[in-house]
Order: C-alpha cells, then structure tokens, then sequence
C-alpha cells in the first residue's frame, strides 16, 4: 500500500485547525502573555491572527493545487528546491514537534491539578507531576494517531465540539461580570510590549499550516482545504480577541498573570463559582489534548514526505497495511516529542516552535510567488 486514505472531511480539518489553536490560545497562554503585555494582550493575539491571515491565504492556493501531504515542506521543496525545502521540512517538523510538547505538558498541568502528586526522581533528575501526567498523554495521542486519521479527525471532532460549548457559556458568564474599569490601563507596560507578546503567542496560530500537512487525506481538497484554512485562522482570531479583553476586564491584569498556564480556571472561578472550575479544568483537558492531538498528526505526515522525497531516509516512506499511516513517521516524531517533554518548559517551547514556524512561513509565501511567476502547467 503506498496511498493514504481520503478520511478527513471539512468538518474534521476544520476542528484540526480551530482545535489546535484554541488549546494553547486561551488555556496555555494567557496568563504568560498578560504578564508580558498586560491587558493589551489582547492587541497581540489580533496581530498574530492577522499575520497568519496572509500566509494562510498562501497556504490555501498551494495546498489547493497541491493537496500532497508535508504541506508547507511539499510547497517549498516543489517550489524552491531541495535544500530550502530540506530548511522547511525540518523546521517545519521540528517546530510541530516542540508545539506538541507544549502542548502536552499544558494538558499535565490541568490534569496535575486535581490527580494524586506523582512526581519522581530517576537518575538524579526530577520530573514534576505534569511532566508525568504530559508523558502519559503524549504517549496516548501517538497511538491515536498510529492507529489512524479517521480516529484522529473523529476525536477531534469530539473535543472541538464539546470545548466550544463550554467556552460559548464562560465567554456570556464573562461579558456579564466583566468591568471596564479593570482594563485601565490598557497598556500597563506600554504599546511596545504587544509585540513581544505577539512573538510569545504566535504558537496560538500554527494550527492552520497544521491542514496543508493533511491535505492528501482530505475530501474534496479544492473546497474544503481553503475553507478549513481562512476559516479556521478566523474564527480563532475572534475568541482569541474577546476573551482576552473579557478575562481582563473580570480580574486586574497581574491576576491573572500570576496564575500562569491555568489563569482561565481562576477566572472561571470568580464567574461560575465551583462548576466554572470544573468546567474550565475540563476545558483546559480538551483543548490542550485537541492541540497535542493534531500536532502529531500533522508533525508525522512532514517526515513521512521527506522519506517520500529522498531527503531523509526512505525508511519513513512506509504506510501500514491496516491502518494506512505512517506508522514509522508517527513512532520517530513521538518519540522526539517525548524527550522534549522531558527536557522542556512552556515558554522555550511555544517561543522555539513560534520561530520555526515564522522561517517556514516566509519560504512558503516565497513558493506561493516562484510557482505563479514560474507559470507551471500543472499549477
């Protein structure tokens, strides 16, 4: 076999997209960005979501014409030749990679909150109890994904669903307890903090490239790839933006700073009681767990193409029989996201997996231009 299989449709690439961003827009970041930029923060996701509006338009008439999987990878080895694609490839791999850790260890974090203290020492080195609980997670989602796309997009479909829901009754709970006076100053630490904060959570908006990676299991490629894409980038862009400003406006800016990765669950707190706790926890546990999720599906299919192109061994060049993944790609890719949940911490890893993401995004706009002038036929 040496075909992937067509089992994602619109509404599973979408929830690929809206799913990964959400789990680290507003239940991983909030808290880290605040501190950065107070409630301007808000400022910053709108900038990130416009910044990616552009490439995602890139991304969307090269994945149309290209449904391959790689995405970004295929677009600019097609484009720009081997060696820029090669800086795609990788980069693009490696920073799907360190997002996925992050991820991870921000699903470990909401679950450390309320499950028995598990932390260990093994060889002089100490885990914490979210890494733990991140390396159990991790460890799941990659036999997930091992086991097939379909199971992934249904599973995403599950989570995306459910989080809206619950982010639909926080963001009403929010606008009726919230005070504009809280939001004075809006710049705390002046405008020019917003684009530190911008570069911090830039992460937030990787889950759109994460589509093009799957593109060659996609229905229908030339509607719902950009469909799933600008669509994605959008809606997020929006929640991104209104519950910033409300989370800012219901608590002062250094509250919620001072909560760190799980600032949302306080907030819930003072607008829900009990069940926001409960239910902003659950939240948290969705979100990051979609984020994870897709990540690794998408990471996978980027040194899968690769192996397929000769670049890396072709090794990785293989589909299982059962489940038509790429079983090899999947078990490489998790076995490095495990490590870095091991050696990593969230800041290094949303700022590590923001700036290769930046790099490959300013070769795929360079292939989206190459490949109009190049006036190919086939384009």
């Amino acid at each position: 076999m040496n075909e992937l299989a067509k089992d994602l449709g619109l509404l599973e690439a979408l929830t690929i997209g809206v799913g990964t961003m959400i789990g680290a827009g507003i239940f991983v970041l909030p808290g880290p960005a605040t501190a950065v930029a107070g409630p301007a923060v808000a400022v910053a996701f709108v900038v990130g979501g416009i910044i990616s509006i552009f490439t995602a338009m890139s991304a969307s008439e090269l994945g149309t014409a290209m449904p391959k999987a790689g995405g970004s990878y295929y677009y600019v080895n097609h484009a720009l030749g081997p060696l820029f694609g090669s800086v795609a490839g990788l980069g693009n791999w490696m920073g799907l990679a360190f997002a996925s850790a992050f991820y991870a260890i921000g699903f470990g974090s909401y679950v450390a909150g309320f499950l028995p203290d598990l932390s260990v020492q093994l060889a002089g080195l100490a885990f914490s109890q979210k890494q733990i609980y991140a390396l159990v997670a991790g460890a799941l989602f990659i036999a997930v994904n091992y086991i097939g796309a379909k199971e992934t997009g249904r599973l995403q479909n599950v989570i995306v669903i459910t989080l809206v829901a619950i982010l639909a009754v926080f963001i009403t709970a929010c606008a009726w307890n919230a005070d504009p006076a809280t939001l004075t100053p809006l710049a705390p630490k002046g405008w020019g903090a917003v684009l530190p904060a911008t570069a911090l959570v830039f992460v937030s908006f990787l889950g759109f490239a994460k589509i093009t990676t799957v593109a060659e299991e996609i229905k229908n490629p030339g509607r719902n790839l950009p469909l799933a894409i600008i669509g994605s980038v959008v809606i997020v862009t929006v929640i991104y933006g209104v519950i910033m400003l409300l989370i800012n406006a219901v608590l002062p800016w250094q509250e919620i700073s001072g909560n760190g990765d799980i600032a949302v669950v306080e907030v819930g707190r003072v607008v829900l009681g009990g069940a926001g706790v409960v239910a902003l926890t659950g939240g948290g546990l969705l979100a990051t767990a979609s984020s994870a999720n897709a990540s690794i599906l998408a990471s996978s299919r980027i040194n899968f193409a690769m192996g397929r192109d000769k670049l890396v061994s072709d090794w990785l060049n293989a589909i299982h029989d059962k489940y038509a993944t790429p079983h090899r790609s999947i078990a490489l890719t998790g076995g490095l996201i495990l490590l870095f949940i091991l050696i990593g911490d969230v800041k290094t890893l949303a700022k590590a997996g923001s700036v290769l993401h930046l790099i490959v995004y300013g070769l795929l706009n360079l292939a989206l231009i190459v490949m109009r002038e190049a006036d190919v036929p086939e384009y």
